[in-house]
């Protein structure tokens, strides 16, 4: 069953919409993409709420065939209603906070009518540990003590009603963040600032790199520049896998002047204010369209922005040529010596 809601500024009226299922079996099967959750309905293959192209395009159809599937066999029951909280892009930090966090939006518009609905997501997206475990963190900073019913994963479960809310917004359209933005600044304002001792700092990739994650775009003379950051500047050097989500917030709220190349973490922008100054070293392939979004949101936060263009080059012959992901880079900066004179002017003379 298919039902509209009407949320106020919300750009898209094609995407508000709910499907709402009776009795489905749902699985985690603990592989990537839209492929971990798997629901079976009147043994049909669902894509409501799971497909993310579906969901872009407003297609209110349920099903991705009329072909036969078998239910499962071994499963548990769960009594509740369930909102399913998932998105195939959910576990990249920026997609988290616009993809998935916006279905929060369709939440708690839900649970004003029925306040014994329970989120549903799967293991995977409900860690204490790892590389994710901002969603839980994230999703308790906004609800408190939120009881969640977790899928754990290669389990499969009958459940009596299932929610799969559609997309709310997709990162990074063009418009249409507006109504998440505010949200995420609600919630860093429930942050206090911390005391630092310098005048600004650098957010350093190097943890990526030394946990094994990243998209094989990193900088690769980006230890020269922490080294001279640290002596010309005396900046703190910051690596925020190190740090929990409040911990997150803190820093950018915090310190003065932040230093940062393109990468998913300048999306914690959202969290600061008229009080913070970034800078963003742009990342000749991901800039020209991460730093598009950021103009828009750094004026709705209030906050301000530098982005600092051609300052690197791609290393293309560096490219693994066996690795999957061909659409990035190694990259390195061109003329360190000129960038920390801009970065010299910027810490001396404010240009804000």
């Amino acid at each position: 069953m298919i039902k509209y809601i009407d949320i106020k500024n919300h750009p898209y009226p094609n995407r508000r919409f709910y499907t709402t299922l009776n009795q489905p079996y749902l699985t985690n099967t603990g592989k990537g993409g839209d492929s971990l959750i798997k629901i079976i309905h009147d043994n049909k293959h669902v894509k409501a709420g799971i497909d993310k192209d579906t969901q872009k395009m407003g297609d209110p159809n349920t099903y991705y065939s009329d072909s036969f599937i078998e239910n499962p066999t071994n499963y548990n029951e769960i009594k509740e209603d369930i909102f399913l909280f998932f998105d195939d892009a959910g576990l990249n930090y920026a997609h988290f906070f616009f993809d998935l966090f916006g279905k929060c939006i369709y939440f708690d518009y839900l649970r004003k009518k029925n306040p014994n609905l329970k989120l549903g997501i799967a293991k995977e997206y409900w860690e204490d540990e790892g590389r994710s475990n901002f969603i839980k963190q994230w999703l308790n900073l906004y609800y408190g003590d939120l009881d969640v019913i977790i899928f754990e994963t290669h389990q499969s479960y009958l459940l009596n009603k299932i929610i799969l809310p559609n997309c709310f917004y997709w990162f990074p359209e063009g418009y249409g963040h507006n109504i998440i933005v505010e949200k995420i600044k609600e919630i860093a304002n429930k942050v206090k600032k911390i005391p630092v001792s310098t005048n600004g700092c650098y957010i350093s990739r190097q943890d990526t790199i030394k946990k094994g994650w990243y998209h094989k775009r990193d900088l690769v003379n980006e230890i020269e520049l922490i080294d001279r950051i640290k002596t010309e500047l005396e900046y703190d050097i910051i690596e925020l896998m190190d740090y929990d989500i409040i911990g997150k917030i803190q820093i950018f709220k915090s310190y003065k002047n932040i230093i940062q190349q393109n990468s998913a973490s300048n999306i914690n922008l959202l969290f600061s204010g008229e009080q913070n100054n970034h800078i963003i070293l742009t990342n000749p392939r991901m800039g020209p369209w991460l730093n598009s979004k950021l103009e828009q949101f750094a004026p709705q936060i209030g906050t301000n922005l530098l982005t600092i263009d051609n300052v690197g080059e791609y290393l293309t012959e560096e490219l693994d040529p066996n690795q999957e992901d061909k659409g990035n880079y190694p990259w390195k900066l061109t003329n360190i010596d000129g960038l920390m004179d801009i970065l010299q002017q910027i810490n001396n003379v404010s240009i804000w």
